[in-house]
């Protein structure tokens, strides 16, 4: 609600790139804790009491500091809320509305984009059972308990140079959001090394790990994408949900991969990796492009024909003599789903 969408193509892999780079942190936190000796109390239980109470601090600085909207925004005064408004409507996306209009769910769940990002998203996550995994492969390759915890440092690493990488790449380019797929090339290459190298080299493996965590690039960037292409406050909302259930539909099935049977080159876990979690996501990526193009191409002959308008009508009933009243406004800056305003 603040910023451009193009700012928010750059500020989301920001986002991402603090997150994903928690395993730098998490490891030298684990590592310390490792230090700790409190009889009965373990160290994993200091490792969850510390992150717990920083979250829930950082909960409670957003609940009470972040505002919903500019418009709630207590730290900007009437005007500058104006502007703020003002300075993001080429996003089409109008003023956030906080009533629910069934018609705009029923759209985004007519529309064949919502289900395209939400395959991305599952087919994305498929492969992240591995977040969970690292530690326990990566010991499995000879290394010691402390040497795990910080060789799973530089997964953080990884994660936090490609992403920033990526959002200094989108800054200073445009309409690229779908080559961004290039960062599944690492991914590939991370499984095919893990399927080929032998069990010996251990820090070929390692390696092939680490280039794995590239792949929150896409993510982060194609979640961001799903919101721009829709409008529309339910619709994108929908959207967005549908995004983020396939996300979550992902992350349940993927650590069922790493069966016992499979120990502990894993090759069937490795191989659904490459084909789901990699070439599928990476394939709709492609074909995302290519369907959006072809729309906005479709838009464009609309606008050269002047069959589309930038301005709406926005109907009020005075309260004292109860007429209806009509105002021409900015399309971008009413509550209209990317269908209906065609010149998004």
């Amino acid at each position: 609600m603040f910023f451009t969408y193009d700012e928010q193509a750059v500020l989301m892999p920001c986002m991402w790139a603090v997150g994903n780079a928690s395993p730098i942190t998490s490891g030298l936190l684990s590592y310390g804790v490792l230090w700790i000796k409190t009889g009965s109390f373990a160290s994993w239980k200091w490792f969850m009491l510390i992150t717990e109470v920083i979250t829930l601090i950082f909960a409670a600085a957003v609940f009470f500091w972040l505002p919903d909207s500019p418009l709630s925004a207590h730290f900007l005064s009437q005007e500058q809320r104006a502007q703020a408004i003002l300075r993001i409507k080429s996003n089409h996306s109008g003023i956030e509305q906080k009533r629910f209009k069934k018609y705009q769910f029923i759209e985004a769940i007519r529309d064949p984009k919502t289900w395209l990002f939400f395959f991305h998203a599952w087919g994305q996550e498929m492969s992240n059972g591995l977040t969970s995994q690292y530690s326990l492969i990566i010991q499995s390759f000879g290394f010691t308990t402390l040497q795990t915890t910080l060789l799973g440092c530089v997964t953080g690493l990884v994660a936090l140079v490609s992403l920033a990488l990526a959002a200094i790449i989108l800054a200073g380019t445009k309409n690229c959001r779908a080559w961004i797929s290039a960062a599944y090339v690492p991914t590939f290459a991370a499984s095919v090394l893990s399927l080929s190298l032998p069990w010996s080299d251990r820090w070929g493996l390692l390696v092939a790990i680490w280039l794995r965590s590239t792949t929150g690039i896409p993510y982060s960037v194609v979640m961001v994408w799903a919101a721009n292409c829709s409008a529309g406050h339910t619709k994108k909302k929908t959207v967005i949900a549908l995004y983020h259930v396939g996300y979550g539909l992902g992350n349940i099935l993927s650590p069922q991969l790493f069966q016992p049977q499979y120990r502990p080159r894993y090759p069937v876990t490795w191989g659904v990796i490459l084909g789901i979690g990699c070439i599928f996501p990476m394939s709709l990526v492609i074909f995302l492009r290519y369907y959006l193009k072809q729309e906005n191409k479709r838009r464009d002959g609309l606008q050269n024909e002047r069959a589309t308008s930038e301005v709406g009508v926005l109907k009020h009933v005075n309260q004292h003599d109860e007429t209806i009243g009509e105002e021409v406004v900015d399309a971008r800056q009413l509550d209209l789903t990317d269908r209906e305003n065609l010149a998004l």
